[in-house]
């Protein structure tokens, strides 16, 4: 019987979930994979999270014709789990729905953040020492060296940090936008740009936007996509922001540098997130400044974060503590 292995990576707005053959170990030109909703628990709920990834694999294994009993391992990678205490109370809100999924009494499981899968995904298999900056709507890095240890920079959320990140250009935007006002800064084509996107008639209209009820983050974030327009088209004050978020998330990795003594300027360096989607000046700053201070060479990912939780999930079949969720 063919067996398969599961990977689910679960951020605040979708969760993706792919069906990978166990005989595989790169990623498919065509993969056997389904998408459904957030599955962040700390924005839905550890129990609702839990439900929906239950809910994706049952979706995935009637749309593809697999058996639950054909599953060999699930890889989980979820925003929000970067403490052990989350990550425990994740298996427990998972054990009794896998459970009712008639498993194999052999499946193993792995458990942690998007950030480790991420990682996993973006090295390719044989390289056993790498960083991954990732800048979407909030930044943060990590890497693993060659004897295994794993390290972290930034994920302290859009209040303490995110630099780098959309929110972040967002917010440096709309400054931008209001010191120009003033006089106290250049003028720049964000002034246009932000108040025909939020539709407002006047600069003074931004207070009554942002104070008088709480903005989503994400819908904050959205204006960065306004600084990375004003940018292409030269617009100076857009690229000085775009650049000075290149600068802020190359500290990430000048952290994580100093981290491990494995890390050194071979070590290979890739990027995700919307920020490197979507701007190319902010991946070309990027790379320029890691060359220029020898911190890493760059490479794009090699695979999409969801193919790292299969073969985080296949490191737990090798792993084998004697059955059930860890990891």
């Amino acid at each position: 019987m063919k067996e398969f292995r599961v990977g689910i990576d679960g951020g605040g707005t979708k969760t993706k979930c792919l069906f990978l053959e166990s005989s595989r170990t790169e990623m498919p030109e065509q993969p056997l994979s389904i998408t459904g909703a957030g599955s962040n628990p700390h924005i839905v709920g550890f129990e609702e999270a839990a439900r929906r990834i239950k809910g994706l694999v049952l979706e995935g294994c009637t749309r593809y014709n697999i058996s639950p009993e054909q599953i060999a391992s699930i890889g989980i990678g979820l925003a929000g789990l970067g403490r052990a205490k989350d990550i425990k109370r994740m298996e427990e809100a998972l054990d009794a729905l896998f459970f009712s999924l008639n498993l194999s009494e052999n499946t193993e499981y792995y458990i942690g953040s998007d950030s480790e899968i991420a990682l996993e995904g973006a090295l390719a298999p044989e390289v056993r020492s790498g960083m991954l900056v990732i800048a979407g709507t909030g930044s943060n890095a990590v890497a693993r060296d060659e004897v295994s240890g794993f390290y972290r920079c930034g994920g302290w959320g859009h209040l303490l940090g995110d630099e780098g990140g959309a929110y972040y250009l967002s917010l440096k935007a709309l400054s931008s936008v209001v010191k120009a006002h003033d006089g106290r800064g250049p003028r720049t084509m964000l002034s246009e740009l932000v108040l025909q996107a939020l539709n407002l008639e006047h600069e003074q209209d931004l207070i009554q936007y942002m104070y008088e009820k709480p903005r989503e983050k994400q819908e904050v974030a959205q204006l960065a996509s306004l600084v990375i327009k004003a940018c292409e088209k030269g617009d100076e004050v857009a690229t000085r922001l775009i650049e000075e978020a290149a600068d802020e998330l190359v500290l990430h990795v000048a952290s994580l540098a100093k981290q491990s003594p494995y890390f050194n300027e071979r070590t290979p360096i890739t990027v995700a997130g919307s920020m490197f989607t979507f701007s190319p000046t902010l991946k070309r700053a990027f790379q320029n400044r890691l060359l220029d201070r020898k911190l890493g060479v760059f490479q794009e990912p090699h695979a999409p974060p969801e193919f790292g939780a299969v073969m985080l999930g296949k490191k737990a079949e090798n792993v084998r503590e004697g059955g059930g969720v860890h990891d």
